[in-house]
């Protein structure tokens, strides 16, 4: 059997289960599309947590080199960066300041690393729900060529019957493999997420230990528009 005999069967096969295959190819479109951006371009604990950023910030905020974290924090993109830099700007203030601004910028960046994670899960909702319908669909057409040819007639039913069928194992088939990798996305920005705040943490808890010790308080770092002016 050649290959266009093979996709000729698998289109006729598709065509079969109604109406509602259109939506669900959408939806199959657009879950394949975010996967793949999301293993190319979605977080790794690499693009989060550089390990060439963490040793030089551990490295200097051993020394109490506060001035130049704030510089490497500027010169990073990366979102553990970020969140230091947003703990610096309030480095004079009361801890619970500095924390629920860590928490704040951490909240930011997570919302950042799951885009698209959202959209992923909702595919993985809806196909079944479609696929559903389309077996409703399905059932009340048999039930029509019932009520007009009666139930002797099997291949008049096998249309209805084969768009029920087809429609629930479609749905199926797409909503199986989102589900995973909407699981497998959500867990992996959730952990590095929690690291991520982890390491801020762990940084406030040193700015405390400066000042309890006396050493030279650390400035906050003013925001780009304030140093500007």
């Amino acid at each position: 059997m050649s290959a266009t005999t093979e996709e000729y069967q698998l289109f006729e096969l598709l065509a079969k289960a109604g109406w509602v295959v259109w939506p669900l190819a959408l939806c199959s479109l657009i879950g394949v599309a975010i996967i793949i951006e999301r293993l190319i371009a979605g977080p790794r604990r690499s693009r989060i947590i550089p390990p060439k950023f963490r040793s030089d910030l551990e490295e200097l905020a051993a020394e109490r080199k506060f001035d130049e974290i704030a510089g490497l924090c500027r010169a990073n993109n990366s979102p553990l960066a970020k969140v230091i830099l947003a703990g610096l700007r309030v480095a004079d203030r009361p801890r619970e300041e500095i924390n629920e601004a860590v928490e704040r910028a951490g909240r930011i960046e997570a919302a950042k690393m799951q885009r698209f994670v959202g959209a992923l899960g909702t595919i993985a909702a809806v196909s079944p729900l479609l696929g559903l319908l389309g077996t409703v669909s399905g059932m009340i057409s048999t039930f029509d060529v019932i009520k007009l040819e009666g139930v002797g007639n099997a291949a008049a039913l096998s249309g209805g019957i084969s768009e029920a069928l087809l429609s629930t194992a479609c749905g199926l088939t797409i909503a199986i493999p989102c589900l995973v990798f909407h699981r497998f996305f959500l867990s992996r920005c959730r952990e590095l997420t929690l690291r991520m705040e982890q390491l801020a943490a762990e940084f406030v808890e040193l700015l405390q230990k400066s000042r309890k010790e006396h050493a030279p308080a650390p400035k906050a770092v003013p925001h780009r528009a304030e140093a500007g002016s």
